[in-house]
């Protein structure tokens, strides 16, 4: 309603022909096209109403996105300001109603977090740049999840949602939680070292800006690439409204994959059947496996060897002898026979009563 009046129709036609529009939608989102009256069918929603985005409009889950939405463009980034520019500009051409990324509203918050904190910041680089030599950005944390478990990047969602709202277009977010999906590839790992050793390599090469030597495993690709897909999916079929331009943004890793399950390969059932297997599972109380994955492989076995350290070197030590005491035997005068004590290496009677009488005045002093 407040979009709707933020429209102001300019006339009570238009107001009454975005009513016949809608209602031709309803009509024929529930009855054969050949049982629609004419009248209804015809309408057509009026320029000034034209751009009304409504969360409850009825979705349509049909095999074919063409029968649904006026137009569906897929566009896939591959991480360079090219790619990214040619979206953008391709973005502008469309003038879609709604954008949807391939990012969440968890990484869509750190985005403006990582955008906000590098405009404070724009002025020092230029100037940076300007001596001759550009500075290179830390690696963010969403930098990070984007790399590892795949999405959008921060700088490319700042641009988008920027250049979007540019135009009036309402922005979506579709892919899984991030968090999620820490908890699957976290639950899926833990009882298999062999591909948690494959992923920890993959991951620390992907960060520090190489090229993986070693691709990761089947169990780990299909929840990071393909349950994602279907996912996204899912979340576009449920959330475009028919007769709408729906413009998506994603990795060109996912860009064949989406535009298959939304050309036809995503029919209704599966779509909901697996909006509800991908996504379930998902609460708060359910993430404990990162905890638990580096409980078992890092926190257990760093304190188990300290600890067995520890009773290694108490053992060791049980055998080594004891403290010995260092004995001085006060030398023979000349001419003097050394007694059997002095031979041996005891203190003779007056050396332990020399030793006494130190002692004694030394505490004294």
């Amino acid at each position: 309603l407040l979009q709707l009046a933020s429209a102001r129709p300019s006339t009570a036609a238009d107001l009454d022909a975005f009513s016949m529009h809608r209602c031709s939608a309803l009509v024929a989102s529930a009855a054969p096209a050949a049982s629609v009256p004419a009248r209804v069918s015809a309408a057509a929603v009026p320029p000034a109403l034209a751009r009304v985005q409504f969360e409850g409009a009825p979705r349509s889950f049909a095999s074919a996105a063409g029968g649904s939405w006026r137009s569906l463009t897929v566009c896939g980034l591959d991480g360079s300001s090219g790619s990214l520019e040619a979206s953008l500009r391709k973005l502008r051409e469309v003038r879609p109603q709604q954008v949807m990324l391939e990012t969440c509203a968890q990484r869509r918050q750190l985005s403006d977090r990582v955008s906000s904190a590098s405009a404070t910041t724009a002025a020092d680089a230029a100037a940076a740049a300007s001596g001759g030599e550009a500075p290179r950005s830390p690696l963010s944390h969403a930098d990070a999840i984007a790399a590892v478990h795949g999405g959008l990047r921060p700088g490319d969602v700042a641009a988008v949602v920027s250049a979007a709202g540019d135009i009036d277009a309402q922005v979506y977010t579709v892919d899984r939680p991030y968090q999620e999906t820490q908890n699957r590839v976290a639950r899926h790992l833990m009882l298999r070292p062999r591909e948690l050793l494959t992923f920890a390599r993959h991951s620390a090469s992907v960060l520090s800006g190489g090229d993986p030597q070693e691709p990761l495993s089947r169990g780990v690709r299909e929840l990071l690439e393909s349950e994602r897909e279907r996912h996204m999916a899912t979340e576009v079929l449920r959330r475009g409204v028919q007769g709408s331009d729906i413009f998506v943004i994603c990795r060109a890793e996912r860009e064949t994959a989406l535009r298959q399950l939304l050309d036809g390969g995503l029919s209704g059932t599966s779509a909901s059947s697996s909006s509800s297997r991908v996504g379930g599972g998902g609460g708060e109380a359910a993430r404990i496996w990162p905890l638990l994955l580096v409980l078992v492989y890092v926190l257990v076995p760093g304190y188990g060897s300290i600890f067995l350290a520890w009773r290694a070197s108490r053992v060791v030590a049980s055998f080594l002898p004891g403290p010995r005491e260092l004995i001085f035997a006060a030398p023979a005068a000349p001419g003097e026979e050394a007694t059997p004590a002095a031979a041996a290496g005891l203190p003779t009677p007056a050396a332990a009563a020399a030793a006494e009488t130190g002692v004694a005045g030394g505490h004294g002093q």
